[in-house]
């Protein structure tokens, strides 16, 4: 939520200073463009903690109870497993870009590993997410045994 507050004001600066004082800033568009790889990166495992992804649910709803659980379990392993790889790569792209000090051939010239290493990071927090859905997944109670079992 900082860096979208910081970014709308940074926007609504340029716009100020483009239109009224009449010379637009060099800094915003590169600062939004990062601003908005951060915000992509540690917003993704955020939303995943609230079940907030989009989901391709019309094949799914038809399932049982049981199945949809074991089908929720399986498929966040595989995410688990691919975000793990991810953060893997890129902690090892990160480390070079570091390593070797090279920085950005832009105005600003800000140096690769912080704008790299937030992509293993978020990759990182997504894996944890993926294995605590996986959890909650194979450990939430069978409701529709749980409504026959009170109907008896």
């Amino acid at each position: 939520m900082v860096l979208l507050f910081l970014l709308m004001l940074s926007v609504c600066w340029e716009v100020f200073s483009r239109y009224y004082l009449g010379r637009g800033t060099t800094w915003v568009i590169e600062f939004s463009e990062y601003s908005m790889l951060f915000m992509t990166f540690l917003g993704t495992a955020w939303l995943l903690s609230k079940d907030g992804h989009v989901e391709m649910d019309i094949v799914v709803n038809a399932l049982r109870p049981k199945t949809q659980r074991v089908l929720k379990a399986t498929t966040s392993i595989v995410c688990a497993v691919v975000c793990l790889l991810l953060a893997w790569s890129g902690t090892e792209v990160s480390l070079d870009y570091l390593q070797r000090g090279l920085h950005r051939p832009t105005l600003m010239a800000p140096p690769y590993f912080p704008l790299f290493a937030i992509i293993p990071t978020g990759f990182f927090l997504l894996f944890v997410q993926f294995l605590r859905r996986t959890h909650r997944a194979l450990q939430a109670p069978d409701t529709a045994a749980k409504k026959d079992r009170v109907l008896m």
